[in-house]
């Protein structure tokens, strides 16, 4: 009998990919926040909605792909920030059956980049209010009792220039010859999310439990990575302009190293 995996935040980049990819080999219940698209409405910070869908469909796992991963957003709304990225995973712990396996997608964010690649045991010490909700909700599945896998990434990203993303972003400026200014001082090795999603399966055919780093095998600032991209689709790579984080003026501070060492998944 195949298991039941529901899925937060099917409307997102790394949910859709995910309810594509393990369509075949599990019972797939797919949502979001709105129910738009063929989803199932699914809102985490709905403590009655919540309540209503894991008592429908009793699925054996979940996947939260659920967060706002706006930094500087966050940064601004502490409130509307812990709300989805903690307490909406605090939810699905509480209305979920003791049984159930929840399988948590963190961030590098959660470490202040001085001292990085980091490995899972490392300490962390987040600078941004976006790092601390991510690591409030590690801590809390952690103490949950529950079966959990936390999967730490950064720099997610995909080929798919119809998504928003850093990708799409960069795709389309240099497509219309426009220069862009990109931080050659945040490190870190990049996670494509088609083999996100092929690990995430691996992970959950293996039963994998506790806290894993995923990423690419190289670290490059994303100056660099942008060069690459320029490369690959025949850009112009002078219309990559080198900056650093400091001159940005962002509301939220950025770590800078924080690629992750990746020897324990693989």
């Amino acid at each position: 009998m195949k298991k039941t995996i529901l899925i937060t935040g099917s409307s997102g980049q790394l949910g859709n990919s995910l309810s594509s990819y393990l369509f075949e080999s599990f019972n797939i219940i797919s949502t979001s926040r709105t129910g738009k698209n063929k989803l199932l409405k699914l809102d985490i910070t709905d403590k009655e909605n919540v309540k209503d869908v894991l008592n429908i469909f009793n699925p054996d796992i979940i996947i939260n792909c659920s967060a706002i991963t706006d930094v500087d957003f966050c940064e601004k709304n502490h409130s509307l920030c812990r709300k989805v990225n903690t307490e909406g995973l605090y939810n699905l712990i509480k209305f979920s059956k003791k049984t159930i396996k929840i399988i948590q997608i963190s961030t590098d964010y959660i470490f202040d980049g001085n001292n990085g690649p980091y490995s899972e045991d490392d300490s962390t010490h987040p600078l941004n209010f976006y790092g601390k909700s991510k690591l409030e909700a590690e801590n809390i599945l952690i103490g949950s009792n529950k079966e959990y896998l936390i999967i730490r990434v950064n720099g997610l990203y995909s080929c798919d220039f119809d998504s928003t993303n850093f990708l799409s972003w960069l795709y389309m400026q240099l497509k219309n010859g426009k220069s862009v200014q990109i931080v050659d001082d945040q490190i870190s090795n990049p996670c494509y999310i088609e083999l996100l999603s092929n690990v995430i399966m691996k992970c959950i055919i293996m039963n994998a439990n506790g806290i894993f780093n995923y990423g690419s095998s190289n670290f490059l600032s994303r100056y660099n990575f942008a060069l690459e991209f320029c490369k690959i689709f025949r850009f112009s790579k002078e219309l990559i302009l080198p900056t650093s984080t400091n001159k940005l003026d962002q509301t939220a501070k950025r770590p800078l190293n924080t690629g992750l060492i990746t020897d324990k998944i693989e």
